[in-house]
């Protein structure tokens, strides 16, 4: 499944302007200082893109004082990295229409063109490791017997910019972790099948097992027979 999360150009405007002013070292001991962003857009293939004051210290120009650029153009182009060991939110960033008053415009090239290899080198560190903080184990209660939790497991990702807002698309992979095996039920027994109802025992089954019972009864009956023949006599007198 795909989960989306949608950042307005309004929103990463306010941001930059709570993170500015920016520094960023680069080389063994130089660094740039970028301040007063302003003209923020988002450029579809190239990301967002701004106006900035700069200020660049680096001793290995040739120049012991800082450079100051009135005026430059920071592009910050989102991309997702693919490693080996995971995948990354990146960000590289390109000083670009660089004004220096003060200097040739040769060593201006050369001082843009030698910072922008800095930063570039910057991106692997300007990262976020989205797969390591958007997959989380969630424990479920004790009341769902059979299942213990839920793994929820960022796989990949993708990014687009469009002229309204920066949009991040993450794979997400579910997978249920079952509890202990549960106790096993009672087999429930067979259902008994009714018995059809005994067959009358037959005169000859009773006279060859028990001579004595038949007689029994044959007196009963006789009995029984002169009761009735007594009774229907007096009733008609």
């Amino acid at each position: 499944m795909w989960v989306e999360a949608i950042v307005a150009k309004e929103d990463l405007a306010k941001v930059i302007g709570e993170l500015c002013p920016l520094r960023i070292t680069i080389g063994g001991d130089g660094s740039v200082l970028l301040s007063d962003p302003r003209e923020v857009a988002l450029l579809e293939g190239v990301g967002l893109q701004m106006t900035v004051t700069a200020e660049i210290h680096w001793p290995v120009l040739g120049v012991q004082i800082p450079v100051s650029i009135r005026a430059a153009t920071l592009e910050v182009k989102p991309e997702i990295l693919e490693t080996p060991e995971r995948s990354s939110l990146t960000f590289r960033l390109k000083l670009d229409n660089v004004d220096i008053a003060i200097l040739p415009a040769l060593i201006d090239r050369g001082i843009v063109d030698l910072v922008n290899k800095e930063l570039a080198a910057k991106h692997v560190e300007l990262a976020w490791g989205f797969i390591d903080t958007l997959s989380h184990v969630f424990d479920l209660p004790e009341a769902l017997a059979s299942v213990r939790a839920l793994d929820l497991r960022a796989t990949g990702g993708r990014v687009k910019v469009t002229p309204e807002a920066l949009a991040l698309a993450v794979l997400f992979e579910a997978r249920v972790e079952a509890r202990t095996a549960l106790p096993a039920l009672a087999p429930v027994p067979p259902a008994r099948r009714a018995l059809p109802p005994p067959e009358p025992p037959r005169l000859r089954d009773l006279l060859r097992e028990s001579p004595g019972t038949l007689a029994a009864m044959c007196g009963v009956a006789l009995l029984a027979g002169m009761g009735l023949f007594a009774l229907v006599s007096g009733s008609r007198r």
